[in-house]
Formats: structure tokens, C-alpha cells, sequence
């Protein structure tokens, strides 16, 4: 099918390419991104702006032996198709199929995991250090993304980088995006680096005139050096990374091989830590990505040859971006933030509205949960729009900058429970476990777009203290209106006498599912949607668990520190006398696939839940 990408089955058969064939390779392999992205949907734009970066990283280095560290991982598909995975892109984000970042389990290629920003560069140095103890010598690559020099921890590790000086690569791949456009003073540095390639040209040609001169110049070279740092630091933006005892060299452009190559090796032969940047264009190669990179950073499935999707008229995200532009209208005291996620939380529309309002603080998760609590601390009412697993970066600023001050701050978690596609690394199965051990937070989890429109107008109009609403990914399922909203108030949405259902959130759907299967054979039962996860309302649970003596519940989170252990452990000290079985995810990270594959992996289907019950009920 491909003349030149079926012959690549390891990095080491790029090597003996020619250019033109390399450029032949590249256009092959994004025709191979956009066809596999187009059936199963993933991260597109990005992957199609590092086609010939990725090239000429495995044509410098000898992977698996050097060590290529991808920051996030999401833009590690070129890297995939090179190192003998192309035949299986299509199964790309499937369950059993090619993941959608980095895995070790998966490839020996794979250096390390990755799915959050930000930890190239620690991982990195950590590789730099264990290659000291051992006293080997391979050669080390980490690729950061601009948006992702936002992130602490990528400071953090130029501050170690600098102080150690272990030999590494760095490349900076510069698109200026993230997820949406890059915000920040960082962005406007790395803009300026981008356009001034003047010191570096006119560097070049004065040393030229003067090595031409009688004797070589040498007396003026010589008071010119003493001049030149002076200067240097004056105009270069690239000192930036230098006082930071890094070397800078670039900017290069990131669609041609060649210059690449050269920049490449020569940071390589240099025995200290040297930063490549790299100019890319997101989405490069294919139109409707380069039109609109943000839409197709993550993308589900797709008409290739247009690019149009399948798009729901509604979604949780956009329902709570519609209401909070409602409640904002209402009330001048809401200060929105986000880390770097506008469209993907559904706030396309509130910062066209209310931009003075939004703040993006780029992909600086524990960075805009302490600033939160800084607005709140100061009189206003922020809200924080981030998803689930990226909260979880933010746990001890949670604990000491809100929860500690029992601040007025809303968490608006996104992507809550199971999350299609992306896997391990991106499933919101813990926010629970972390969220309810904080003392002062209240945990709300809606079942439908009515009771989110609920608890968002309760928590930010009438709750006082630190609040959170969990919500999953997609469209509701269940659509009904379970009446008012009452904080820690539990509502019976169907009465029984054989068994007590306890959901939470979309899991009343699977829940409602559950019932109905059961009625068909004869078991009646009872079920409970407990809208609030802390505080718990046990007195409803616990006054229907003494009419059926059994209670079943159901929560997309981890078991441990879960919904159901909560309320084992409150029937215990009650010394209550139910039978309790907790059907959650247990002690392990859940798979890449699709919403289908995962319940059915785990066991969250109607069928094998109500199956289960009936056993449970004859024994």
C-alpha cells in the first residue's frame, strides 16, 4: 500500500533513506495518522506537526538504547508507526490495541509512561542520573511541547538540569498550542525567540568581515569577545535558558529533516545539557487540522476526506458551560479558571462573553487551584473548570490553599468515571477517593443535565466552603428530572423490597438498567440515586436497607476510599447488620478502549450486574 512506510519496521530503516525518499515517508505516514485517527478518534493535530521531528530524532539517535522521553505522550503516534507499530494503528485507543500514549508494557521504544505534562524533563534527569550510577552511556532525548513548559515541574527540572549538567537533549517543540493557544509571558518569550534570528545572521557575517582582514582580525576579535556577552544578554532571548546552565540553540525548522539532523547531532556531541527549539506547525499536512488544531488535538472519529464529525447537540461540558455563562450574568463575582481548557470544558462561549472573567493560566493544574483560593480568600467566587484526572495534580493545593481556609471555591470536574480512548492515564476514577478524604469539601455528582444545572446553581449561589461536582464525559443518558436539588439529600427513584441500589452519578443510569432487568425475573428493587457523595445521606440508604437487608452499590471510582466503602464503614459503626457488596473498580488501572469494551472488561453492563444480584439473592 505505501512505498515506503511498509519497509519501516525499525527506527534503524529510516536511516537509509535519501531525502527525497524521506519526504515521501512523511506524507505516507500522515496519510496513515489521518485514516487510523478517523476511525477511532485521538490526538491528530499534534501528531501530524512532529512527522519529520520524530524522523530525525530516530535518525540521530539509536532507540531503544538512547532514550526518547515524550512529554505527555499524546504526540507519540509518529514514534509508534517507526518503531514497528504501524501496522496496528488502527487499533489505536481500541482495548488490546495500540495506546494512545507512551507504554513501556507495550514497546521496549516506550522509555517511560507519559499522559500528563510536563515530566519529560524530570524523567529525563532521572535517566541522566541512573545512566551515571550505572556508568553506561547512551544518549538521552526529551520532547516538551511549549504548552507544556507551563507546567512547574518543567522548571523544576531546568533548575536540576542546570545545577547537575548530566549530557541530554533537549527539544522544544515550539506550535505555540497546547490544547487551546498558549497563554502567558512564557508564550511571549518563546514568540520573540521564534523572530529573532537577527543576532545569530548578524553574528555570522561580522566574524566572517573580520577573519578576512590583514592578519585575521584577532586583536579586534579579541576586544570584541569582551564586548559580546554584554550585548548578548542584552538582545538574545535565548539567555533565558542559558543562565539557567543549559545550552540554547535554534530556532530550527521543525519541517525540515536535514537542519534537524545537523542541530541534532551537534547538541549530541556537546558533554552538557543543550536545548533544541524547534518550530512546528500543528496539524501540518492536513487542511482541516491546520484550520482548526484545537478541534482536532483530541478528536473522535471523523470523515477523512472532510474532516466534518459526528457531533451531539449536547454534552455535559457544554450544558455546564451554558449555565455557568447564566449564572455569571447574574452574578459579577464569578472569576472562571482553567488549565489550558477552554473548549475541551466547555467555555468556548464564556470567554467570548465574559473574557475578562476566564482565566487560563496554561497547564499549571496546582498553580490555578492556589490562585483559586486566592480569589475566594479575597472576597470573589472562582470556579475551576479541569478534568478529573488533572485535578488530581492538584491534591495538596486542595488540601492547604482551600480546604484548610474552608474557601468559597466551585470544582467543576470534568471527564469524571470512565473515560473512553485514552486510558490509564486520563480515567477519573479516583476523584472520588481523594476528593472525600479532604475534610470541608462537599462532593456532588449529578445524573442527569437537569440536576447539573442544579447543583451548579447551588453551589455557587447558596453553599458556603469548597465544593466539587464530578461529571462524566458525553451526553446524558438518563434524562430525567429527579425535582429539587437538596444537598445531602439522597432521592428514592424507585421502590422495592428484595435489594437496595445505590448509584452516583451516571452509574443511576446503569443502576435504572439494572432494575429493569431484575423486575423480569421476579426481584424487586430499590433504587437509590444519592446525588450528594459527601456528606452521605445514610439515614435514606440505611431506612431502605433495613426493608430489603441488602445493599448492592454502584460507582464508577476506584473501591478503595469509594462511595460503597463509605458506606460499609458507617453501617459497621452502626453496628447494622445488612449484607453490603460494593461493585467498583478495583485495585488496579483501568484499560485504553472504547466506553463498550471497558464496561464490559469490568463488569459495569446490566447483564452482568443484575446476574450477579440474582446469584447473590439465592445464596
Amino acid at each position: 500500500m505505501y512505498k515506503y512506510l511498509d519497509k519501516i519496521k525499525y527506527p534503524s530503516d529510516i536511516k537509509k533513506l535519501t531525502p527525497p525518499q524521506l519526504k515521501v515517508l512523511c506524507e505516507e505516514i500522515r496519510e496513515l495518522l489521518v485514516s487510523s485517527v478517523s476511525k477511532n478518534g485521538g490526538h491528530l493535530a499534534s501528531n501530524l506537526g512532529v512527522v519529520e521531528l520524530t524522523v530525525a530524532l530516530h535518525r540521530t539517535l539509536d532507540a531503544p538504547n538512547d532514550k526518547i522521553i515524550w512529554d505527555v505522550g499524546h504526540q507519540s503516534y509518529v514514534h509508534k508507526i517507526l518503531t514497528g507499530r504501524a501496522d496496528n494503528m488502527d487499533s489505536i485507543r481500541q482495548l488490546g490495541g495500540v495506546c494512545g500514549f507512551c507504554s513501556p508494557k507495550e514497546s521496549e521504544f516506550d522509555s517511560s509512561y507519559s499522559g500528563h505534562a510536563s515530566t519529560s524533563l524530570g524523567t529525563a534527569a532521572g535517566f541522566a542520573q541512573a545512566r551515571e550510577i550505572r556508568k553506561e552511556s547512551y544518549n538521552i532525548a526529551a520532547v516538551i511541547g511549549d504548552g507544556a513548559f507551563t507546567g512547574g515541574l518543567a522548571f523544576e527540572a531546568l533548575n536540576n538540569i542546570g545545577n547537575t549538567k548530566p549530557k541530554m537533549l533537549i527539544v522544544l517543540n515550539d506550535n505555540e498550542m497546547s490544547i487551546s493557544r498558549n497563554v502567558g509571558s512564557l508564550s511571549t518569550f518563546l514568540s520573540r525567540a521564534r523572530t529573532n534570528k537577527g543576532y545569530t545572521a548578524s553574528k555570522r557575517k561580522i566574524v566572517e568581515k573580520i577573519k578576512s582582514m590583514p592578519g585575521g582580525g584577532e586583536k579586534l576579535m579579541s576586544s570584541l569577545r569582551r564586548i559580546k556577552r554584554f550585548i548578548k544578554y542584552a538582545v538574545a532571548p535565548n539567555q533565558f535558558f542559558e543562565q539557567l546552565g543549559i545550552t540554547y540553540l535554534g530556532p530550527v525548522n521543525g519541517h525540515n529533516i536535514e537542519e534537524m539532523e545537523n542541530m541534532f547531532s551537534r547538541a549530541l556531541s556537546l558533554n552538557e545539557p543543550v536545548l533544541v527549539h524547534v518550530i512546528t506547525k500543528k496539524g501540518k499536512g492536513y487542511s482541516p487540522a491546520e484550520k482548526n488544531p484545537h478541534i482536532f488535538h483530541g478528536i473522535g472519529p471523523f470523515e477523512k476526506e472532510t474532516g466534518e464529525t459526528v457531533k451531539s447537540a449536547d454534552s455535559y461540558s457544554k450544558i455546564f458551560g451554558d449555565k455557568l455563562c447564566e449564572l455569571a450574568e447574574k452574578n459579577e463575582n464569578i472569576a472562571v479558571i482553567t488549565p489550558a481548557m477552554i473548549s475541551g470544558s466547555g467555555l468556548s462561549e464564556f470567554s467570548k462573553k465574559y473574557p475578562r472573567r476566564l482565566h487560563d493560566v496554561g497547564i499549571a493544574e496546582g498553580y490555578a487551584v492556589t490562585y483559586a483560593g486566592g480569589i475566594a480568600a479575597g472576597g470573589a467566587l472562582p470556579v475551576v473548570a479541569v478534568y478529573s484526572t488533572f485535578l488530581q495534580r492538584a491534591y495538596d493545593n486542595i488540601i492547604h490553599d482551600v480546604a484548610l481556609g474552608n474557601y468559597h471555591v466551585v470544582f467543576a470536574v470534568d471527564r469524571a468515571g470512565l473515560v473512553a480512548g485514552d486510558g490509564a492515564t486520563h480515567q477519573g476514577v479516583f476523584d472520588i477517593s481523594y476528593l472525600t478524604s479532604i475534610p470541608n469539601i462537599t462532593l456532588l455528582s449529578p445524573s442527569s443535565y437537569s440536576e447539573l444545572c442544579k447543583m451548579l446553581d447551588y453551589a455557587v449561589n447558596e453553599h458556603n466552603g469548597p465544593i466539587a461536582i464530578r461529571y462524566p464525559r458525553g451526553t446524558d443518558r438518563l434524562s430525567i428530572d429527579n425535582g429539587p436539588f437538596v444537598v445531602s439529600q439522597a432521592k428514592l427513584l424507585k421502590e422495592g423490597k428484595d435489594i437496595t441500589l445505590v448509584c452516583e452519578g451516571q452509574s443511576v443510569t446503569l443502576g435504572n438498567k439494572v432494575c429493569e432487568k431484575l423486575s423480569k425475573i421476579g426481584i424487586n428493587a430499590e433504587l437509590i440515586d444519592v446525588r450528594t457523595v459527601k456528606p452521605l445521606d445514610f439515614e435514606t440508604i440505611f431506612e431502605s436497607a433495613e426493608k430489603t437487608g441488602f445493599i448492592f452499590t454502584i460507582e464508577e471510582n476506584l473501591k478503595r476510599g469509594g462511595m460503597g466503602e463509605m458506606i460499609a464503614s458507617e453501617a459497621a459503626l452502626r453496628s447494622k447488620n445488612f449484607k453490603i457488596h460494593i461493585k467498583a473498580i478495583d485495585d488496579k488501572f483501568v484499560e485504553h478502549g472504547s466506553i463498550r469494551d471497558i464496561n464490559n472488561l469490568y463488569g459495569f453492563t446490566a447483564e452482568k450486574i443484575s446476574g450477579d444480584i440474582e446469584r447473590m439473592l439465592k445464596s
